[in-house]
């Protein structure tokens, strides 16, 4: 990804119902500073909840480091407040990733910075998960939040389970079973891995259940979920054991997303049927510019960059991210992931008054850093307003109706 600007993008804003960007003491440690927002207008005692509900989550504020380190790789301003908010509802990541054997197939792709523009170059799967990886611990260190990597097999004189991101305190029922280390380190350490061994995903799902089971009060009282990431190439090695582990972890307060590292068509037709029988929802995604062409089908308006691939790797809990490629929105809900996505604060309904809404729309996208488009390797803004302008009443996407494709929330 090509490094943007690190100044202010946006101008100072209070936004109703959104994280604010706030002016903090720096602060002499490495790890970002996230402090929390009291809900306005809510009486109860801290921790005591309403009816028997849980608390809200408080409304986080961003540390000056971490927007700016985000904003410094391309990141819109409301995709980092999400993410922040995600990083809380979310306080654990664990990440299961395959470094068997079929790693080393050299039918992967990854996406490279050439100066003027971007492109996707061939590569072992091992080496575009390895890029995948090192991401994420860079968004684990930059947010604070804990995130723990667990290789499905010891990887010969290093370390198999490293954790990058929090103090523990998010959740301290669940306990690392590696050292921590920052995200420089665990980028070089998933580079040195040799991929060897098989697929045993049913025994890393087990021992993902064993870990997460104890801490289950816990996160349930404080309307919480654990993230849990598979990154694999292939089949489990006894898929019918690997089911019955899948759906004893969907009765977990748990989100699950699949990073595949495979084209092969069948594995991939494995994991979109899974997703379909489970009754519990999971996330699959392709590399970037496979998960880039999906979305392109179903929401051509959206230029579908590395960074929100990223984000919905690392797990993000409002379901609209999930749709993206599942459904074509109608206009309300983009709308309402523009606002998500660029931090807009509330945008007219475009239904009702078009023209007020596209205004701001407009600028909004102009206001925010440019993307790239993984298809194409070539910078543009993240919402194509030419492409924008087919949800004006009128055009044929007003309606919802049988065999239209869109999904209502």
């Amino acid at each position: 990804m090509q490094r943007g600007s690190s100044g202010n993008l946006y101008p100072d804003a209070t936004l109703v119902g959104q994280p604010v960007v706030q002016a903090m003491p720096a602060v002499g440690v490495a790890q970002p500073v996230v402090q929390m927002m009291p809900a306005v207008g809510v009486a109860q005692p801290a921790g005591q909840p309403f009816c028997g509900l849980p608390s809200p989550p408080t409304q986080p504020v961003v540390d000056p480091a971490t927007s700016e380190s985000l904003a410094g790789r391309g990141f819109p301003r409301g995709l980092t407040q999400e993410l922040v908010k995600s990083a809380q509802i979310f306080p654990i990541r664990l990440l299961v990733v395959d470094n068997s054997g079929s790693m080393q197939t050299p039918d992967g792709a990854r996406l490279v910075d050439m100066g003027n523009r971007h492109s996707m170059v061939s590569c072992s799967r091992w080496q575009e998960l390895s890029v995948t990886l090192a991401s994420v611990g860079y968004m684990a260190h930059a947010l604070g939040a804990r995130t723990d990597f667990l290789l499905l097999n010891p990887p010969g004189g290093a370390c198999q389970y490293l954790s990058v991101g929090g103090d523990g305190a998010s959740a301290p029922s669940i306990p690392r079973l590696g050292p921590m280390v920052d995200d420089a380190t665990l980028a070089r350490s998933m580079q040195a891995v040799s991929p060897a061994g098989t697929t045993p995903l049913t025994e890393a799902l087990q021992q993902v259940i064993g870990l997460l089971t104890p801490a289950v009060p816990e996160l349930t009282s404080r309307g919480q979920q654990a993230v849990v990431i598979l990154a694999t190439d292939g089949l489990p090695n006894d898929p019918p054991s690997f089911l019955g582990a899948l759906q004893q972890l969907q009765r977990l307060p748990v989100w699950l997303v699949v990073r595949l590292c495979t084209n092969d068509d069948n594995v991939v037709s494995y994991w979109n049927d899974l997703d379909n029988s489970l009754e519990a929802p999971l996330e699959v995604l392709d590399d970037e510019a496979g998960e880039a062409g999906e979305i392109a089908a179903k929401n051509p308006w959206l230029t579908y960059g590395p960074q929100l691939h990223l984000a919905r790797t690392f797990g993000m809990h409002n379901r609209l991210f999930d749709l993206l490629d599942e459904a074509k929105l109608v206009p309300s809900q983009v709308r309402e992931f523009c606002e998500l996505l660029l931090g807009t604060g509330p945008l007219p309904e475009p239904q009702l008054d078009f023209g007020d809404f596209f205004a701001a729309l407009t600028a909004a996208v102009n206001a925010a850093p440019s993307t790239v488009d993984p298809r194409t390797g070539r910078r543009a803004q993240w919402i194509n307003l030419g492409r924008i302008k087919r949800l004006r009443p009128g055009f044929g996407f007003g309606s919802c109706g049988p065999g239209s494709g869109c999904v209502m929330l």
